[in-house]
């Protein structure tokens, strides 16, 4: 990052914890609206719109020639191309805010063109920041991390984060998901594809996929996970161009694991990885 960029960098740190303040405050002192976007399993609360609010206006009101993508608006506004768009997701994991109070995160990014120049995750519940900058390392709570070490285990020692939306999904194209997940060690759904991301970042998790997750779902995670030195490959499901549309991702902590689970895949699937 150059000076400006770290600047913005301290505002958009600042301005997430912020928000953070002021989403917990908001759920312990309101009634938790909640109604259905596309489906029973997408949703959206007024602290959604909220906490994008605030956060859109804060960042045009410094920066008013950026570009946003947000998950609530979904706005695209950009004054040249290549410049530079923050990507929000004001709560990943809304569902586990309204319903748990827990495992959710506020997600915010800083691109240049296609190239990431920052980003932010907050898990808000447990007060804890991941953060990274393209090429400083990961930073989490104030604290650099090193990098992942070097792992030579195959999946058959490995967690592997995976809804069941994305295994359906998956076996309805063909693939063995089942032997997929029989050979591994263990599976976990969190509903924060953020927070997942961080966990194989951290390794709490090896390898996460998914069909069923948007950019600002992962914007910022990835981030930090290439920071610590892991995997992610992103491709998009369709071929609208649109920013809004549908991802398929594959995060993972060591090539070994990825290649492995990567024999399992369709062919279709296997086609979109490599492209």
């Amino acid at each position: 990052m150059n000076d400006e960029e770290r600047e913005m960098y301290e505002f958009a740190k600042d301005l997430t914890h912020s928000a953070g303040s002021k989403l917990r405050l908001e759920r312990q002192h309101s009634v938790i609206t909640v109604r259905e976007k596309t489906s029973q399993m997408d949703l959206v609360t007024e602290h959604d719109l909220l906490i994008e609010k605030l956060l859109v206006k804060a960042i045009l009101g410094k920066y008013p020639g950026h570009g946003i993508l947000a998950e609530e608006c979904q706005t695209w506004v950009s004054s040249n191309l290549g410049g530079y768009t923050w990507v929000i997701d004001p709560i990943d994991g809304t569902i586990n805010y309204y319903r748990f109070g827990k495992d959710y995160a506020i997600s915010l990014a800083l691109y240049k063109g296609e190239t990431p120049i920052f980003g932010l995750v907050y898990d808000v519940a447990n007060g804890v920041m991941f953060s990274a900058g393209q090429g400083e390392g990961a930073i989490m709570n104030g604290a650099r991390l090193d990098s992942l070490p070097d792992q030579n285990e195959g999946l058959n020692k490995a967690v592997v984060g995976i809804s069941l939306r994305t295994m359906r999904e998956f076996a309805g194209m063909g693939m063995d998901i089942l032997g997929m997940l029989a050979r591994a060690q263990a599976y976990r759904y969190l509903g924060c594809a953020s927070l997942e991301l961080c966990k194989v970042a951290n390794g709490e998790y090896d390898l996460f996929i998914s069909s069923n997750v948007h950019e600002w779902d992962v914007a910022a995670a990835r981030i930090f996970l290439e920071q610590r030195g892991g995997g992610v490959l992103i491709r998009r499901k369709d071929d609208n161009g649109s920013p809004c549309g549908k991802l398929l991702v594959a995060a993972f902590r060591s090539p070994l694991i990825w290649e492995e689970a990567f024999e399992y895949l369709p062919q279709c699937l296997r086609d979109k990885f490599r492209a």
